[in-house]
């Protein structure tokens, strides 16, 4: 009787040993296909104590839209979001590897870009359905930002002083070289902004702020070394160029050299010029709308910018998130953006009321 019960258990225990791994493996698949992301409630959720609504367990660092319906949203792990109806509803895209996104750019519905941290360029035709690389750096150099001025000429920058241009739609990448740069460590370079075919301007690390305008074969370091900031993104603002980065530094491009009584040492000439923008925590991303105004989000902070450059702080606080950051935004109107960040957080912010009108959870 004993042998039976012992070879009961034996069949028990080698069944389960089949058959839980075979169910963990199933459900890891199903989970790997692209699929909706649920929605409890209307696009602009007041309702901040629904413990129904999910946050994605991943951070963002990008968001795009093109106008006010079509919208994508990526970071960590490959994480790739987009909504057609103006974020009344959001599906999953899976990319064919899980680097963190960068940064996301869309010039329409259907023709997008991006960047990832292990040294890819990728673009979809087809709305972000589906993702062909078109770069891949040898030594996965870390990418942080792509910017495209039309369907042909656009711009990458990452670590290591790393800047990739092309003319021909991505088909072919030339590596430029930043021509004054004399320090030890080749900076990262973080911000980008493409003004015209042949002129660009990029921000990064060690103050660095350098301009093209013969289309890349050479780049020029404009900023003073006095300035040792870490910049993270740069920006036409209206008829201004904005560079901002860590512990609050918001920095002017002017298009001529003036005297600056912040380097009253030297007394040289410089066009770059340093702004109060009353905050000391980090800022990662600056945008603007239609109209030449614009935002800059970081750590609990929004600033907002009217064309000529004048800046209003406003300090973030949403309830149960003691460790609110913003890493990316984009304009949706004249006075409303989508702003993402920390833990899947999205917000929607009024320029107009000074406050955010919306907490999207996915």
């Amino acid at each position: 009787m004993k042998s039976y019960f012992y070879k009961f258990l034996f069949l028990l225990f080698l069944g389960l040993v089949i058959t839980i791994p075979l169910m963990v493996w199933m459900s890891n698949e199903d989970q790997s296909k692209s699929k909706p992301v649920s929605r409890v409630s209307q696009s602009n959720i007041t309702n901040y104590e629904d413990d129904r609504i999910r946050f994605v367990p991943d951070n963002f660092f990008s968001v795009d839209f093109v106008g006010k319906s079509y919208g994508w949203v990526a970071g960590y792990y490959g994480t790739i979001l987009k909504t057609i109806d103006g974020g009344e509803n959001w599906t999953h895209i899976s990319l064919p590897n899980t680097d963190l996104i960068r940064r996301i750019q869309f010039l329409n519905k259907n023709d997008g870009w991006l960047v990832t941290h292990r040294g890819k360029i990728m673009s979809s035709k087809d709305g972000g359905s589906t993702w062909k690389t078109r770069y891949s750096a040898d030594n996965q150099i870390n990418l942080r930002n792509i910017k495209f001025l039309d369907n042909s000429v656009g711009w990458a920058v990452g670590h290591e002083g790393t800047i990739l241009h092309t003319n021909d739609g991505g088909e072919t990448w030339t590596n430029q070289f930043l021509n004054n740069f004399t320090g030890r460590d080749l900076p990262r370079l973080n911000g980008l902004t493409v003004l015209s075919e042949s002129k660009a301007m990029l921000a990064g690390e060690f103050g660095v702020i350098a301009e093209t305008v013969d289309a890349g074969k050479t780049w020029t370091i404009i900023s003073s070394p006095d300035i040792k900031a870490t910049f993270t993104e740069i920006e036409q603002v209206g008829s201004s160029i904005l560079a901002v980065g860590l512990n609050g530094i918001v920095a002017q491009v002017n298009s001529e050299k003036i005297d600056m009584s912040v380097f009253p040492e030297d007394g040289e000439p410089v066009r770059v010029e340093l702004l109060n923008s009353d905050v000391n925590k980090h800022f990662f991303d600056i945008v603007t709308n239609k109209n030449g105004e614009g935002i800059v989000v970081g750590l609990a902070n929004i600033l907002t910018i009217k064309n000529g450059g004048a800046l209003n702080k406003f300090k973030i606080d949403l309830p149960d998130r003691d460790y609110l950051y913003f890493m990316g935004a984009t304009p949706i109107s004249e006075s409303k953006y989508v702003l993402v960040g920390a833990g899947g957080l999205a917000v929607t912010f009024d320029t107009t009321s000074a406050e955010i009108i919306g907490l999207v959870k996915w």
